[in-house]
């Protein structure tokens, strides 16, 4: 079931019948949200991309050949800034987790010119058409169910495809996930920390 379907709309509308917003309790502009399942544009564009990078590693271990030279340079535990070898340190080095730089130069390329046909033909022969399809529908059956959703009002939705979510102290205003209120109800201490770092790193 779409949700341009007018099924979907009927149920959507009678889902949403006698209920306010989860997290602002607005009563207005009401819609159906469903936390977790992705609109079928994101479910397309992640697996693209995952897709993509899969393919470059592919051709990578197929189509091209590189060497490997060591730079000369090496870091560690106490100094882990790459730096040469050759370096005197003013203390007793630490070298636990010593790595040496080394770089990579292309030296053959067998599928050059025809990255982008291989890759084609590579989405082709592993399905993935066929696996974003199937995986927009299981977002839409899920969608559909209603089981896991939640009402929102427009505003609160939009703030959650932003990855925000509403302050839990005053419930108007929206904050990042990462912090616990949304800066108008910090403390005044921790508001004054902040904007005096922002400060600095102004000047």
């Amino acid at each position: 079931m779409k949700r341009t379907s007018t099924e979907w709309k009927q149920k959507r509308a009678e889902f949403v019948k006698g209920k306010v917003c989860a997290w602002c309790s607005s009563p207005d502009r009401l819609c159906v949200c469903t936390p977790g399942v992705s609109s079928p544009a994101e479910i397309r564009s992640g697996i693209y991309n995952l897709a993509y990078t899969r393919f470059k590693e592919v051709y990578r271990e197929k189509y091209q050949q590189f060497e490997y030279i060591l730079t000369g340079k090496h870091r560690h535990k106490s100094h882990p800034a790459w730096h040469r070898a050759s370096t005197i340190h003013k203390i007793e080095p630490d070298h636990s987790d010593l790595e040496e730089q080394i770089i990579e130069r292309l030296i053959e390329d067998r599928g050059e010119g025809n990255f982008k046909q291989l890759y084609h033909e590579w989405l082709a022969e592993n399905g993935i058409e066929e696996l974003i399809e199937e995986e927009i529908k299981k977002a839409e059956e899920e969608s559909a169910s209603f089981e896991h959703a939640i009402v929102l009002c427009k505003s609160c939705h939009f703030a959650s495809m932003k990855g925000m979510e509403i302050c839990p102290r005053c419930r108007k205003r929206y904050k990042s996930s990462r912090y616990e209120t949304c800066f108008d109800c910090l403390p005044e201490e921790k508001k004054k920390d902040i904007l005096a770092r922002q400060n600095e790193k102004k000047s």
